[in-house]
């Protein structure tokens, strides 16, 4: 089996590689620690930070990839994409429960875990690391392309990286948002005096039927002289009852669009509005390629407040990390909840993912997964810590602040480097692998 040297790469170039790209999001990091420790940053800050970067700078970031990127043909060639992505947030959501079940965590605390377990990060620490493989690693170019580049490989990278990262930041600001990463409120508990005051507006059933018995009573003895305003009263409500499905209709339909209202959040609406940028030429052509007015300008701002995006999220994770008495105490099973946390995100849904992207790389032949490098980005994002911006969901809903920062901690300070390495190293003998095997299968041996 080819080893990583034998491609002209040391595993101590590879790993000084990853340092580097821990280390940028690192100082970065520090800077915002800095901030909070001298007070230059505090929790209201922090805050008033989040809403800002999640309306503003996130929208602007998530609209300049993606509509610049995408197309209808890039559209149809990456569909592999989305199964991938749904593969492996499905057994990421089964790893966070088995972890939830064997550390006895409630509902929250596992909700919780389950967020850290399908949202890995896609975006930072992926992107700096990929961009360096794919201009330092040999044996990248895709044999489906003539005359690949080092240029084009990259591309290729972050363009797999940007369409895993849109669908899982769907998913994120939707389901981790809206449910997972919320804070419930606790049910009102009915006692024994909201019972009997309970039973005073809704009578039971002996009481009913004698008040009903005594209405068709009083209705026998009613004068014919007040059987015509009886008439005209009977078929106003059977109109209304009448009109009554369609008006229910309506309210239904006026429902369902609130709820979609209150579901969506500037950065979905940032990536409805991208795709439709992208499908339409006449108007991605106006924004991203025929270098007049609209992109000098329009696009050119948007671009602009998109690029703070990242270094403000990573500053106020830096404030995150810095003790303060605004945040909360962490829960009474803090340890727990950090454990499952990255044991569900890190470690469990690699023992069957990696396995199976192997396989599907070596024996299935379909569209992208013969691109070498489709398969070190998949390798990356498996093992991934859990994303940046799920700090900023936390703080924005006020919910296992401690938490988010000890899982960010442990994920990035200390997990990171060798995670990465280990995982890198792999996906190269896995590529080195599939090679193999598909040369000799086209030998005939």
């Amino acid at each position: 089996m080819l080893s990583a040297q034998a491609h002209g790469v040391s595993y101590t170039h590879i790993t000084f590689l990853t340092f580097q790209a821990v280390v940028q999001v690192v100082i970065i990091c520090l800077a915002g620690f800095w901030a909070a420790r001298t007070g230059l940053l505090n929790g209201a800050g922090m805050k008033t930070l989040s809403r800002l970067n999640v309306d503003l700078f996130t929208p602007a970031l998530i609209f300049t990839k993606l509509a610049s990127s995408l197309s209808l043909q890039k559209l149809i060639d990456v569909i592999v994409i989305p199964i991938f992505f749904l593969v492996t947030t499905g057994v990421s959501f089964l790893s966070s429960k088995a972890a939830a079940r064997v550390l006895r965590l409630d509902v929250p605390e596992s909700n919780f875990v389950t967020a850290m377990a399908v949202f890995g990060n896609s975006n930072s620490l992926p992107v700096s690391l990929t961009l360096s493989l794919s201009y330092t690693l040999p044996g990248l170019k895709w044999k489906a392309i003539e005359g690949d580049t080092r240029d084009a490989i990259a591309s290729r990278g972050i363009l797999y990286l940007l369409i895993f990262q849109q669908l899982g930041q769907v998913l994120r600001w939707s389901w981790g948002y809206n449910s997972l990463l919320k804070r419930q409120v606790p049910k009102a508990v009915v006692n024994s005096d909201q019972s009997s005051e309970s039973d005073l507006l809704v009578p039971n059933s002996d009481t009913a039927s004698y008040g009903a018995r005594e209405d068709e009573e009083a209705q026998l003895r009613t004068p014919l002289s007040d059987s015509s305003d009886s008439l005209l009263k009977l078929t106003s409500r059977s109109l209304s009852e009448f009109a009554q499905p369609e008006n229910t209709f309506r309210s239904r339909l006026v429902q369902i669009f609130r709820g979609f209202l209150a579901w969506m959040n500037p950065p979905l609406w940032s990536m409805f509005l991208s795709v439709f940028i992208a499908s339409v030429p006449a108007i991605r052509y106006e924004f991203f390629e025929c270098n007049g007015f609209i992109q000098n300008t329009l696009a050119l701002a948007i671009k602009q407040l998109g690029s703070v995006s990242i270094p403000l999220i990573l500053v106020v994770l830096g404030a995150n990390l810095a003790p303060s008495s605004e945040i909360p105490p962490p829960s009474a099973h803090y340890a727990r909840i950090i454990i499952g946390s990255l044991v569900s995100r890190m470690v469990l849904p690699s023992l069957i993912l990696l396995p199976l992207i192997g396989l599907c790389t070596k024996y299935i032949s379909l569209s992208i997964l013969s691109d070498p490098i489709f398969l070190i980005v998949s390798f990356i994002l498996t093992v991934s810590p859990p994303a940046i911006q799920l700090s900023q969901i936390c703080q924005l809903n006020e919910i296992f602040e401690r938490e988010m920062a000890g899982v960010l901690f442990w994920g990035y300070v200390v997990l990171t480097l060798p995670t990465t390495i280990a995982i890198v190293v792999a996906s190269l003998e896995t590529l080195n692998w599939a090679q193999a095997g598909k040369i000799i299968a086209e030998s005939g041996y």
